[in-house]
């Protein structure tokens, strides 16, 4: 077992992201534990030398021996997909309140607890200003409002816990499933020009997202701040797809769809699998969130963090889809 003094509790440490952050702290020196479900799929952190705590933040009697002892919390357990919304509050929201009142009840000597929360809960840029930290929230989906309640929920601890919300935009990188199918689709000579394909839009690797948070767990902050993680630039939707069609080496044909078409097609999604029961893939809320812009101002992260990120779409993109074909997922 690795024995760093500092140590850390990674909540739905089995993820994407948190499987990265728990190689991030191991290599920082924490003593990483990984806060995970029982009969979670733990593949990504084979081989690891970490601690496993088993619990669930929808049961609040589960996570008090999690949180025992720990200096720094993570939390990052969260669901991006649900069959309706109330499942997206009981755990992004009650979840989040959960483990609060556990921390405060089982951990006094805590030192920082960060909650994972998401562009989506900030909304979409409007005429042309990047979003800021200071920016009244505006989000658009149900996914969105499910964050902002659980980071309002965190963020009313301040006076109790030291607590800090990082909200980072779209996160790509080596293993995603998510922002896959972009470059699944530009993989097939596809170029999907959806909507206005000038709109600006900011992601973030999930390496660079980590760097972040190290940044954010050592730094000096106040308590309930909140900071945008992000790539520093801003790309149009033609300019992403692009770098994507760059780095598969091939041209592809544009497939335009307008807007109004697009939220058609995902009207009917939703209609068809909510008759077999499903949970779909596009939704009408989907759409419109992927037909927004999404540019934010990275600024108060770099003055007090000193964060600045250092992978370029153009080079991790590059990246990613060289890992999508090595481990083919890509063919």
């Amino acid at each position: 077992m690795q024995n760093g003094n500092r140590s850390i509790l990674i909540t739905g440490a089995n993820g994407f992201v948190g499987a990265r952050l728990c190689r991030k702290f191991l290599s920082k020196n924490y003593h990483v534990i990984a806060g995970v479900r029982k009969n979670a799929d733990l593949s990504q952190l084979q081989g690891l030398d970490i601690e496993f705590r088993y619990g669930d933040v929808t049961d609040k009697s589960s996570l008090e021996t999690m949180v025992i002892g720990v200096d720094y919390i993570i939390h990052n357990a969260g669901i991006v997909k649900a069959k309706n919304d109330a499942t997206f509050y009981d755990v992004n929201e009650t979840g989040s309140r959960n483990l609060c009142e556990a921390v405060v009840a089982h951990n006094q000597n805590l030192k920082k607890l960060i909650y994972i929360s998401s562009l989506a809960a900030a909304g979409p840029a409007l005429n042309g200003n990047p979003v800021t930290e200071d920016d009244d929230p505006r989000p658009i989906t149900t996914y969105g409002c499910s964050k902002l309640a659980g980071e309002k929920t965190v963020l009313e601890f301040k006076d109790k816990l030291h607590v800090l919300s990082v909200r980072p935009p779209g996160i790509y990188g080596p293993g995603d499933k998510e922002i896959f199918s972009f470059f699944e689709t530009v993989h097939k000579r596809i170029k999907p020009y959806i909507g206005d394909i000038q709109r600006k839009l900011q992601l973030v690797h999930v390496d660079d997202l980590c760097e972040g948070i190290v940044k954010a767990i050592e730094a000096e902050t106040a308590s309930g701040s909140i900071y945008f993680i992000a790539e520093k630039d801003s790309y149009t939707m033609e300019q992403l797809i692009a770098f994507i069609e760059s780095a598969v080496g091939k041209k592809g044909f544009p497939l335009i769809l307008p807007g109004v078409v697009f939220k058609a097609v995902a009207f009917v999604s939703k209609t068809l699998f909510k008759l077999v029961n499903a949970t779909p893939m596009l939704t009408p809320e989907k759409a419109g969130e992927l037909l927004a812009s999404w540019e934010i101002s990275t600024a108060k992260a770099k003055d007090e963090l000193g964060f600045e990120s250092s992978i370029p779409f153009a080079d991790g993109s590059r990246e990613t889809y060289n890992w999508y074909i090595e481990k083919g997922w890509l063919r």
